[in-house]
């Protein structure tokens, strides 16, 4: 099968999704409507990379949240639908950032470092539940 994002660009996750816009939510919480400013966010973590966080990732590697600033990054974007979802997936060596339009099928895709993505985790408003086990953090 052909990889559809081989040829997408690569860029640092903070020009889109900045740790001071982002909260975490509980797994249960995820269904539950966001502000009319924010967009849900999926970021789906492999165990390696989860290992590296100073907080406990859930055993599927799944962390769901919303990011404030629904315009700014739809503008970020250009011309495209209005985002209806956004995900982070763990490639190993880099993350794919890939917003899903309203539109079906309609969808925009970048890569961003595995760094970036620790910097959003490590920085972010988590839940309580994702305090961290590390001293000093």
């Amino acid at each position: 099968m052909a990889n559809p994002y081989k040829n997408a660009p690569t860029v640092r996750l903070a020009e889109y999704i900045q740790a001071k816009k982002f909260r975490t939510i509980l797994p249960e919480q995820r269904r539950t409507p966001c502000g009319i400013s924010e967009l849900p966010v999926e970021v789906q973590l492999k165990k390696a990379f989860a290992k590296t966080l100073s907080f406990k990732v859930p055993w599927d590697g799944l962390l769901y949240g919303f990011v404030r600033g629904k315009k700014e990054i739809a503008g970020t974007l250009g011309d495209f639908s209005e985002i209806k979802h956004i995900s982070l997936q763990d490639w190993e060596s880099e993350f794919l950032l890939l917003f899903e339009g309203e539109d079906k099928g309609t969808e925009k895709a970048f890569f961003v470092s595995p760094d970036d993505v620790r910097e959003l985790l490590e920085n972010c408003l988590r839940v309580p539940e994702q305090a961290s086990t590390k001293k000093g953090r």
